[in-house]
């Protein structure tokens, strides 16, 4: 697929957390509007890149202009052996999801390994969105299994996140709606305001 119209941005996002966490289910569905329940758990890295139309005001004009963001996506294999491969991957990124499993508290601790390692790697402050994945299982998981929002609030606090999503990639809920969210933190961040993401 090319973009449809002259390309304005092109942005780098990283997809990072825990083995079996749902970062590949979330990549498939946003890039490729698939889903498949057998995922299996990412052998090294997956890459794939992405158009968004949108309507922006440049500068020197007072009109809204057709013009197009690149977003070239990273999915991380999260399970130790691929640890040592990510920091040369996450270098030039302008924006990450941090993926957890909304009914695994282990997936969710994983993400301060992640986090420290972004801050670490990049060393510059880049749009954070924190994802809470598989929230078709939340009706379905024990209370005990489900990470309470008090313990994200808190996450989200202490590390200066922009914003919080659940998704379902199995439904296509709030997927497309966190790519267009961390998208206008991204052009926030590098101050262009007047945008409208179609």
């Amino acid at each position: 697929m090319r973009a449809s119209r002259p390309v304005a941005y092109c942005f780098k996002i990283v997809i990072v957390g825990g083995g079996g966490a749902g970062k590949t289910c979330l990549f498939n569905r946003y890039c490729f509007n698939s889903f498949n329940m057998n995922t299996e758990l990412t052998i090294g890295i997956n890459f794939h890149s992405t158009y968004l139309d949108a309507k922006i005001r440049e500068r020197d004009s007072p009109d809204l202009k057709q013009r197009c963001i690149v977003n070239s996506i990273f999915d991380f294999g999260g399970q130790e052996r691929f640890k040592p491969l990510i920091p040369r991957f996450v270098k030039g990124a302008d924006g990450a999801l941090l993926v957890f499993d909304s009914v695994s508290y282990s997936s969710f601790q994983q993400l301060e390994y992640w986090y420290e390692l972004l801050n670490k790697k990049l060393k510059k402050q880049i749009p954070m969105i924190l994802v809470g994945s598989k929230s078709d299982l939340l009706d379905e998981a024990s209370p005990m299994e489900i990470v309470r929002k008090d313990v994200i609030d808190e996450f989200m606090e202490q590390r200066n996140l922009d914003g919080f999503y659940r998704t379902s990639a199995l439904e296509n809920y709030n997927v497309l709606e966190v790519f267009k969210a961390l998208n206008v933190q991204m052009l926030e961040h590098k101050q262009v305001n007047n945008v409208k993401l179609v």
